[in-house]
């Protein structure tokens, strides 16, 4: 049979599609049913090879046919796709092959439609409850099924439908969709994401969505797609954000992954995370429990079932638990599992919701760091006399035992268990050279300080501290170590051939002596000015500079205050040879000095008040001399009472013969055997490491001289931790 014998019959009249073929699969003729299918003339297609047309899924199977055919005369029901310029884009046609007269005679009959109801069937029968969609990137249309509409609350035979669709997600799950569309079309891969519908914001429905290309040419022509409802799944996770621990679970869950574990049913939900990670198929969400449990490893199953039976007695209904999984590697990993449940009105547990966190790393590293400090720790203990390892924020890593022995019973806390700053268990006289020294350390320069303090039995001892910067990879000071000796020997030979010297220097170098024996009292406030002084060079930020400038005038105001006491108390002679004597006001002269005191109190937060004698009593006096040595009893009474009140009270006995002016405080007080020292000059009642307060220990003593040459006195009543009353006694003028 001819060609131009079948045209008249098959080629025009068929309802079938009917192409004529050359041996190359060159396109020799085809019917109108044909023509009008593909869009095309015939005189437009022929001369042109039908791989032009077949999608490229297709196009392998037609060529083993085109191959076959000669052998074999004819192949029958084989479905091919081809792509069209209709509305779906995909053609799949059920074709016979024939072979006569040197051409290939192809025959074939319309499957699309129920091509597509196939694949839907069985993506549906995978997905459950699902509805479908699809895209055509030539022709710009979107289109929805009746199920999707209905998905989303729209009637599907609604006329305004369309409007409605464009509404159903907010605008930035939209732009997400399209986004996801062009990044399908521009890579040629799937896409899979879940979005949220916002046609009722009371309540809100989640969907998945699911995209797959068509392809034709190496060119996406199609794009055929699924949405399923996942409200309930997403609810649970959204519900679970709420709480602020479960919250902070789940953020840490991005590493992992979720999991919902419906007891009743003993099925588990398990998040795409959680599923990859310890290599569960990615098809399926809900698995058995047991298909989890198996996967911990033999060892841990026993502690690890306990612990799960323990959580669910608890009041609470936060989870914990720790076991090693079996990872789709083979290999058994740690994790850690955080969860939160719900319990029905019997208190039966019903559902669990958390996280499966991986921590093997994190357990790897913490048995390599403990191998590590143990060894360390051996060298610690046999190294220095004390040795202190610290972060760059000053925390104690680590220590050795005689120095934990101290901390344990001077502050009551185990700096190698529990976290604690090095300052924190100083003495409070030894912090300030403690940070300057630590702050170089942190600049990558080694420094040596020496310490006094008071051991146990009363003595005194002598420590040199080297603080050596240690440094990463990186050549940056990642901690510091802390070397402490004991110098007291060579300090004590020191010393001795100190006062030897003393003892043999003339009295006019006392003031010389002094000064070296309390030169903690003007190094502190030197390296304080020297110190902030090197930060103003390099500090840009405004506010900073006038905060240093603040602790400048502060350090300045307090080294020339005991250089002036210092200076004052060897002077004692020429002052009494050239005081100024005059009638002043006493209530005046107090109430002027107790003023300026008053931000000093406030700032405290102490009630201070001052309480005037009505009859206002005169005294001859050095105003200046008697301002300095008030001063100081008030400025000792402000210093030492941390709560309570401080008292000043001016009063006149019976005779008008002696004005009184005390001073009372709710201080720390004075030990019994500490008052009759404490007009000694340079005593304090509390020394060495253990000293709790800074100063020179002259001021009382400057005081009670002063005011014995105004022709007064001062007493001093106090007992410990209840306060002190000091007492001022001056004569009246009459």
């Amino acid at each position: 049979m001819h060609i131009n014998q079948l045209q008249p019959s098959i080629l025009q009249k068929s309802s079938l599609f009917v192409f004529i073929l050359d041996h190359k699969g060159t396109i020799v003729h085809i019917n109108t049913h044909a023509e009008q299918c593909f869009n095309v003339s015939n005189e437009q297609l022929v001369g042109k090879s039908i791989f032009n047309y077949v999608l490229d899924t297709s196009k392998s199977t037609l060529e083993h046919i085109v191959q076959k055919i000669p052998t074999v005369t004819a192949i029958h029901h084989q479905y091919i796709k081809f792509c069209t310029l209709s509305e779906d884009g995909v053609l799949t046609l059920k074709l016979d092959f024939i072979l006569e007269d040197e051409h290939i005679y192809v025959l074939g009959t319309e499957t699309t439609t129920q091509e597509k109801e196939h694949q839907v069937f069985i993506t549906a029968s995978k997905l459950g409850d699902i509805a479908t969609w699809y895209y055509n990137p030539k022709t710009g249309i979107f289109f929805w099924s009746r199920e999707t509409y209905m998905m989303h609350g729209i009637d599907p035979d609604d006329p305004d439908r369309e409007t409605k669709r464009h509404r159903a997600y907010q605008k930035q799950h939209k732009d997400i969709v399209l986004k996801h569309i062009a990044e399908l079309i521009a890579t040629q891969q799937p896409f899979d994401f879940i979005g949220q519908n916002a046609t009722n914001p009371d309540n809100p429905k989640y969907f998945r969505m699911m995209a797959e290309p068509v392809i034709h040419n190496g060119e996406v022509i199609f794009v055929n797609g699924i949405v399923v409802d996942v409200t309930k799944v997403q609810t649970f996770i959204e519900q679970l954000k709420h709480s602020e621990e479960t919250k902070r679970l789940a953020l840490k869950g991005i590493r992992s992954g979720l999991f919902d574990h419906d007891i009743e049913t003993n099925m588990v939900y398990y998040s795409p995370s959680f599923r990859k990670m310890l290599g569960l198929t990615l098809k399926d969400e809900f698995v058995p429990e047991e298909t989890f449990r198996k996967m911990i490893h033999p060892d841990d199953v026993e502690e690890a079932y306990a612990r799960h039976l323990h959580n669910l007695k608890q009041d609470n209904t936060y989870y914990f638990n720790q076991y090693r999984l079996r990872h789709k590697d083979g290999e058994y990993r740690y994790y850690e599992v955080y969860g939160y449940f719900t319990k029905d009105d019997t208190g039966k547990v019903t559902r669990m919701i958390g996280n499966l966190i991986d921590v093997h790393q994190r357990k790897m590293n913490e048995q390599l760091i403990l191998k590590n400090q143990r060894h360390l720790q051996a060298m610690v203990n046999n190294g220095f006399l004390y040795t202190f390892l610290l972060n760059k924020e000053g925390e104690i890593l680590l220590t050795d035992k005689a120095s934990v022995a101290i901390i344990e019973k001077d502050f009551n806390v185990n700096p190698n268990e529990t976290t604690c700053r090095f300052i924190d268990v100083l003495p409070l006289n030894f912090k300030n050279t403690f940070a300057d020294s630590f702050n170089e350390a942190l600049k990558g320069n080694t420094t040596r300080k020496e310490l006094e303090r008071v051991t146990n039995n009363g003595n005194s001892q002598w420590l040199e501290i080297q603080y050596t910067p240690i440094f990463n990879e990186q050549k940056n000071v990642s901690a510091v170590l802390l070397g402490i000796l004991d110098i007291t020997e060579r300090k004590i030979a020191e010393l001795a051939i100190k006062e030897a010297h003393i003892k043999e220097q003339e009295l006019n170098n006392l003031k010389a002596n002094i000064l070296a024996n309390f030169s903690h009292e003007i190094r502190t406030p030197l390296n304080g000015i020297m110190a902030i002084s090197n930060l103003l060079i390099t500090e840009e930020d405004e506010r900073e500079r006038e905060k240093l400038l603040h602790y400048l005038n502060e350090s300045k105001d307090r080294l020339l205050k005991t250089i002036n006491n210092l200076s004052n108390f060897s002077e004692i002679e020429t002052i009494k040879a050239n005081i100024n004597v005059k009638v002043c006001d006493l209530n005046f002269t107090v109430e002027s000095s107790y003023r300026e005191f008053d931000h000093l109190a406030e700032s405290k937060q102490l009630n201070y008040k001052l309480i005037l004698d009505k009859s206002k009593p005169q005294v001859e006096i050095d105003e200046e001399l008697f301002r300095t040595a008030f001063n100081n009893i008030i400025h000792n009474a402000i210093k030492y009472t941390h709560t309570g009140e401080i008292t000043v009270h001016i009063y006149t006995d019976d005779e008008r013969t002696n004005a009184f002016i005390s001073v009372k405080d709710t201080g720390i007080g004075i030990e019994a055997e500490n008052i009759t020292k404490i007009f000694d000059p340079f005593i304090q009642e509390s020394i060495g490491l253990n000293r709790k307060y800074e100063g020179t220990g002259i001021g009382l003593s400057l005081s009670k001289r002063y005011i014995e040459i105004l022709d007064g006195s001062i007493t001093v009543s106090s007992e410990a931790v209840q306060g002190s009353e000091f007492i001022i006694k001056l004569p009246v003028c009459n």
